[in-house]
């Protein structure tokens, strides 16, 4: 792979500007040339460039600071045409334009590095705060920082989080493009790429749920993705089962006779896990011995999946033996009325 040239963080900035004066310039019908507030504004908006980057060992921001410097002065000129003025402004007010200046970058790209850092870690992301702010560092228009780690002896998921700038120059998390790395199996390899969105958001545990094939609950509606269709993207289709579909994940819970659901703190738990999308060791009651089998929760058939200890699906009627649903009524009865019980030893009320 060859190696990435340097960025010319002048040149970045400078085009940013420029791209903002095209906006201003659209939208008021005098010309920006010769107003004076905007004059201003760009002259400081220089003189901040030039402060920040004054220390560059890179030759062509050096070149491009030394070019900015001549359209500063002209700039100067048109402002303040009286020799007298300029002086006093280059000896007493520019210094402490200059001081403002950096202690405002500072200030804010301390904030928008510590924005950064909350958001990939609400995500399930730790430790990545030095990563995040050595590349915004180098002023790249956009970024990506690489994650890893195994699941297990045999998955190991890949990430690549993606950033980019904002117009006004800020970093924004925009996402992360995940891939389910099976080492057994690479043909069973799947990539996502998850969309940060404001409260609706797949986290870290929930994307791998879902590239391994199982349902999370957003809201009010199951997400699953299709893994035997892609859209143009490469991501994978994505099938929703809104509350009206008619899943009830407790309902469906409740066909099996499990030790969890002898109580409602574990019953609540059980449930609430499933929602995740994960994939769950219970403890179901057969003939009256303890067997462990997993479950996970299948919105599109309105039903559990069920799983032995080998990881091999198993229908309800193989997992129950010889027991018939009469017992498993009786048993879920049973829990129920324990759940009651420990309501009332509570002070709560089942409705």
């Amino acid at each position: 792979m060859s190696e990435q040239l340097p960025v010319n963080r002048v040149e970045m900035e400078l085009k940013q500007w420029h791209s903002r004066e095209e906006r201003f310039s659209k939208l008021f019908n005098f010309s920006l040339s010769n107003n004076r507030s905007f004059l201003k504004e760009k002259l400081h908006h220089y003189e901040r460039i030039g402060t920040k980057y004054k220390d560059t060992t890179n030759l062509d921001e050096r070149f491009a600071l030394q070019m900015l410097k001549q359209e500063k002065s002209k700039i100067l000129k048109q402002l303040y045409p009286n020799l007298l003025v300029r002086l006093v402004r280059k000896l007493l007010v520019a210094p402490l334009i200059d001081q403002i200046a950096v202690r405002k970058d500072v200030k804010e790209e301390k904030k928008n590095n510590q924005s950064l850092q909350e958001q990939v870690q609400r995500i399930g992301f730790r430790d990545l705060s030095d990563k995040i702010e050595q590349q915004i560092k180098l002023g790249h228009e956009q970024f990506t920082i690489p994650v890893s780690y195994y699941i297990n002896e045999k998955e190991r998921l890949d990430h690549e989080l993606s950033f980019s700038k904002d117009q006004s120059g800020k970093y924004q998390f925009n996402g992360y493009k995940t891939t389910l790395q099976n080492e057994l199996k690479p043909e069973e390899n799947r990539s996502h790429y998850f969309k940060l969105q404001e409260g609706n958001s797949f986290d870290t545990k929930q994307a791998y749920n879902l590239l391994a094939g199982r349902a999370v609950q957003k809201e009010k509606s199951w997400i699953q993705l299709d893994l035997n269709d892609k859209e143009a993207n490469g991501n994978h289709r994505i099938k929703e089962f809104h509350s009206g579909y008619g899943y009830d994940l407790e309902k469906a819970v409740q066909q099996l006779p499990l030790k969890e659901l002898s109580n409602k703190n574990g019953a609540d738990k059980l449930k609430d896990s499933l929602k995740q999308g994960n994939r769950l060791p219970v403890t179901l009651i057969k003939n009256g011995n303890e067997h462990r089998f997993y479950i996970e929760a299948n919105p599109q058939f309105k039903s559990v999946n069920i799983y032995d200890e080998h990881s091999r699906k198993i229908t309800l009627s193989t997992a129950l033996g010889n027991k018939t649903m009469e017992t498993v009524k009786q048993i879920q009865k049973t829990n129920e009325s324990h759940q009651v019980n420990h309501s009332k030893l509570n002070g709560m009320h089942i409705s």
